[in-house]
C-alpha cells in the first residue's frame, strides 16, 4: 500500500527526528567519563575474597545459611568495587556543567523518556 505525499513527509520527519535524538543520546552518554575509585576497588576485592571464604566454609560444614551469607558478602563486595567516586577534585566538566545555569540542571533532572516526550510535543506543536 503506497503512502500519500503527506504521510511520506511525516514519516521522513519522524526518521530525521529519531536519528537526531539518537545522536543526542549517544553524545550525552559519552560525555561523562567513568573515574575509578581505587579505595573502593581494593576494599571491594577484600570483601569479595572474604565472602568467598565464608561461602567455602558454609559448603565445608554443610550449612546453607552460611553459604548464603557468604554469597551476600561477595555480592556486596562487587557492588562496592563498581561504585563510582562520590567526591574528589573538580574537573573541567564539573565546572562547565555548574556554569551552564538552570537549563543544565533542569535537563539533568529529566529522564531520557521525559526529554524525548517533550521534544516530540514541541515538534508536533510546530507542525500545526
Amino acid at each position: 500500500m503506497a503512502l500519500s505525499e503527506h504521510e511520506q513527509r511525516l514519516l521522513d520527519e519522524m526518521e530525521r527526528g529519531f536519528y537526531q535524538s539518537e545522536a543526542d543520546v549517544l553524545q550525552a552518554g559519552s560525555a561523562e567519563p567513568r573515574r575509578l575509585n581505587y579505595r573502593s576497588l581494593v576494599l571491594g576485592v577484600i570483601v569479595v575474597v572474604a565472602g568467598i571464604g565464608v561461602l567455602v566454609a558454609g559448603v565445608a560444614v554443610q550449612l546453607l545459611w552460611l553459604g548464603l551469607v557468604g554469597f551476600a558478602i561477595m555480592l556486596g563486595g562487587v557492588v562496592l568495587m563498581l561504585s563510582r567516586r562520590s567526591s574528589g577534585p573538580l574537573t573541567v566538566d564539573d565546572i562547565t556543567s555548574a556554569s551552564a545555569g538552570p537549563r543544565a540542571a533542569k535537563s539533568s533532572r529529566e529522564s531520557l523518556s521525559e526529554r524525548m516526550e517533550r521534544r516530540w510535543d514541541q515538534r508536533m506543536e510546530g507542525e500545526r
